[in-house]
């Protein structure tokens, strides 16, 4: 029952990761970057490029590893590993809220509130120590 109570917490988790994932593929759109980082110099627009692409690569890797991996996830100690760190990139995201972009009451709590579900939801079954594969 716990085996199945912690998939179901790590696929709800990698399906908030794909909107992650869809929302990273459309910053350059939404946000005008063509216009707005024009100013940039070439090295840092390069840059500024380059860290939206490997984020989105690892929110697409979070979720295969979240809906085909679940089980794996939960019983191995990789797996729970890989849970801590992708729980810690939510929580890293919702500091950066605050410490980078400063808490706007508009904005900030959709985007914590859609941090937390994943972070927590990583979280617990990292932490567990009763699911065995036995218990699937």
């Amino acid at each position: 029952m716990v085996m199945k109570k912690h998939k179901i917490f790590i696929k709800a988790a990698g399906f908030v990761t794909i909107l992650f994932s869809v929302f990273h593929l459309f910053f350059y759109w939404m946000f005008n970057w063509q216009t707005s980082l024009k100013c940039l110099d070439l090295n840092n627009w390069a840059i500024f490029h380059t860290f939206n692409i490997i984020m989105d690569v690892m929110f697409v890797l979070f979720a295969v590893l979240s809906l085909f991996f679940s089980t794996k996830l939960i019983t191995e100690t990789t797996g729970k590993i890989w849970l801590l760190f992708m729980s810690s990139v939510y929580v890293v995201r919702i500091i950066c809220e605050f410490v980078l972009w400063g808490f706007n009451w508009v904005q900030s709590p959709v985007i914590i509130l859609l941090c937390v579900i994943p972070a927590v939801l990583y979280t617990i079954p990292a932490l567990s120590n009763n699911v065995s594969p036995a218990n699937k």
